[in-house]
C-alpha cells in the first residue's frame, strides 16, 4: 500500500506537470513584478542559477542512494570486524562525507581568496563538469569503488556549488538588492528540488546512472552560460567593486562566536536546536532507508526513492508557497519553530505503532519538507533582533563549525545505535530515542520563543 501511494501520487502529479508549471511560473512572475525594474533580470538569472544547481543535485540523489544501498542490500559488508547492512553503510558514507565537507570548506576558502564572482563559480563548474563526464563512462559498469565515489561526489557537488552560488550572490555589490531577491531565489531552490526529483520519478525506468551523469553535464553547461551572463549583468548594475570586508570567516571570528554562544543562553539554545536536529534527522533517515530496503528491492529502489523525494519536495514547495509566510507574519516565529518537531513526533509515534512502508517513508517527508521551508525561515529569523557583531560571529560559528560537527556526531551516534538495535524489527524502537530528543527540542524552543519575543519588543521600543 505504501509502495503504491508514493508512486501513484507522483504519477498523478506528473500528469499535471503542465498546469503546475503554469501555476509556478505565474507565481514567479508575480514575485518578479514586485521587484524594482533594474533588479528583475538579475533576479531571473540568480533564480535560474540556483534552480538548476538544486535540480541537478536531486537528479543525482535518488540514483546515488539507490546504487549504494541496492548494491549491499542482499549481503551487506564486513568493516573492521563489524558486519554492516546497507543502511548502516550509508551512515558510514555520510560520516566520510563530513570529513570531505571539511576539506572542501578549507579548499573553497582558499580559492575564494584568489577568484571572485563568475571566475570562482566557473572554476568549480569546470571541476564538476569533468567529474560527471568521467562518471558517464565509469557508471556503465558499476563497481563498488565507483558507487562509493559517485555517492560522495554527489554530496561534494551540492556543498561546493551552493557555497559558490551564495558567494556570488553576496558579492553582487549591493547587499540590499540581494536581500530583496533572496526570497525569490530560495524559492528557486525549493522548486529545483521538486523538479529534479520529479523528473527522475517520471522517467525512472530510463534514468540509468551513466545517462544521469550526461544530463548533469548538460545542465552544468547551461549553468556556466548563466554564470557568464550574470558576471556581465553584475558589472553593469554595480560597476564599483565591493570593498574588502570581514566576510571571510577566519579563526578569530569562530573564536568570538564560540565565546558569544557560551555566554548567551539564547545562542546556546539556537546551537542546541542545530545539534538536536542533525541527530534526529540522521536517525530518521536511517529508519526511512531501512524500511525501504525491507519492503523494496532491485530496480524498484530507484523509482521508489525518487517518488518519496518528489513527494517530500512537493510538500516543501506547497508549504513555502502557501504556509510559511502566513505563519511567520500572522502567528509568530515561536509557533513556526514547533511545526518540525511536532510533526516528527507524530510520524515517529505512527512508525513505532505500525512499522510499515508508508509510515517509514513519511518520516522522510516530516523531516525534510518542514526543514526546507517553515523551520529554515523561522531559524534564520532568530538572529534578527541580535546585535550586529554578535549575530555575525555566532552565526558564522554555528553555520561553519557547529553544523558540520553536529552532523558528524549525529551520524556517529546513529551508527552506534543501529549496532544495538539490529534488524528491521528493532528499527521501530529507535522511535523512542527520537521522541525523547524531540521532547528536549520542544523544551529548548519554549525558552527560545519567550526570549525572542522579549528581544523583539526591546528592539521595537528602541
Amino acid at each position: 500500500m505504501g509502495h503504491l501511494f508514493f508512486i501513484k501520487f507522483m504519477g498523478w502529479i506528473w500528469t499535471l506537470r503542465l498546469p503546475l508549471t503554469v501555476l509556478f511560473s505565474a507565481y514567479v512572475i508575480k514575485e518578479l513584478w514586485l521587484l524594482r525594474k533594474h533588479e528583475r533580470w538579475h533576479a531571473v538569472l540568480m533564480f535560474s542559477y540556483f534552480f538548476l544547481i538544486i535540480s541537478t543535485y536531486w537528479i543525482i540523489k535518488p540514483i546515488k542512494k539507490a546504487l549504494l544501498v541496492g548494491y549491499y542490500q542482499a549481503a551487506g559488508l564486513t568493516v573492521l570486524g563489524l558486519h554492516l547492512n546497507a543502511a548502516q553503510l550509508e551512515l558510514v558514507a555520510k560520516e566520510i562525507n563530513m570529513f570531505i565537507a571539511l576539506i572542501a570548506a578549507l579548499f573553497f576558502a582558499k580559492i575564494a581568496s584568489h577568484f571572485k564572482r563568475e571566475r570562482l563559480a566557473l572554476l568549480i563548474i569546470a571541476f564538476f563538469l569533468f567529474g560527471f563526464t568521467l562518471f558517464a563512462l565509469l557508471l556503465s559498469n558499476t563497481e563498488p569503488l565507483t558507487i562509493w565515489l559517485f555517492y560522495l561526489y554527489g554530496d561534494l557537488f551540492v556543498t561546493l556549488m551552493v557555497a559558490s552560488f551564495f558567494a556570488f550572490l553576496n558579492d553582487s555589490g549591493d547587499v540590499y538588492t540581494a536581500y530583496r531577491v533572496y526570497g525569490l531565489i530560495v524559492l528557486g531552490g525549493v522548486m529545483g528540488g521538486f523538479f529534479g526529483s520529479a523528473v527522475v520519478a517520471g522517467y525512472a525506468g530510463k534514468f540509468e546512472p551513466s545517462l544521469a551523469s550526461i544530463i548533469c553535464s548538460g545542465l552544468l553547461i547551461v549553468i556556466a552560460i548563466i554564470v557568464w551572463r550574470l558576471g556581465k549583468s553584475v558589472k553593469l548594475l554595480f560597476p564599483t567593486e565591493p570593498s574588502e570586508t570581514t566576510t571571510a570567516c577566519g579563526y578569530k571570528t569562530l573564536l568570538y562566536g564560540l565565546r558569544d554562544i557560551i555566554g548567551s543562553p539564547y545562542l546556546l539554545g539556537i546551537a542546541s536546536i542545530v545539534g538536536l536536529y542533525e541527530i534526529v534527522s540522521s536517525i530518521m533517515d536511517y529508519q526511512f532507508t531501512s524500511t525501504v530496503l525491507h519492503f523494496v528491492s532491485g530496480e524498484q529502489l530507484k523509482v521508489y526513492f525518487a517518488s518519496v523525494y518528489s513527494f517530500t519536495n512537493f510538500t516543501s514547495l506547497m508549504l513555502q508557497l502557501f504556509l510559511t509566510r502566513l505563519i511567520m507574519t500572522h502567528i509568530g516565529v515561536d509557533i513556526a519553530l514547533l511545526f518540525l518537531p511536532v510533526t516528527a513526533i507524530a510520524g515517529e509515534a505512527a512508525f513505532a505503532l505500525m512499522p510499515v512502508l508508508l509510515a517509514g517513508s513519511l518520516l522522510n517527508t516530516f523531516d525534510n519538507a518542514f526543514s526546507y521551508s517553515i523551520n529554515q525561515s523561522a531559524k534564520e529569523m532568530l538572529y534578527v533582533p541580535m546585535k550586529r557583531e554578535e549575530k555575525y560571529h555566532a552565526k558564522a560559528f554555528i553555520d561553519i563549525f557547529m553544523l558540520r560537527s553536529a552532523k558528524a556526531i549525529a551520524v556517529a551516534i546513529s551508527l552506534m545505535m543501529t549496532l544495538i538495535f539490529v534488524g528491521f524489527k528493532n528499527v521501530r524502537w529507535l522511535s523512542i530515542v527520537v521522541i525523547s530528543l524531540l521532547m528536549i527540542w520542544l523544551t529548548v524552543i519554549r525558552y527560545i520563543g519567550r526570549t525572542y519575543k522579549k528581544m523583539e519588543r526591546a528592539v521595537k521600543i528602541l
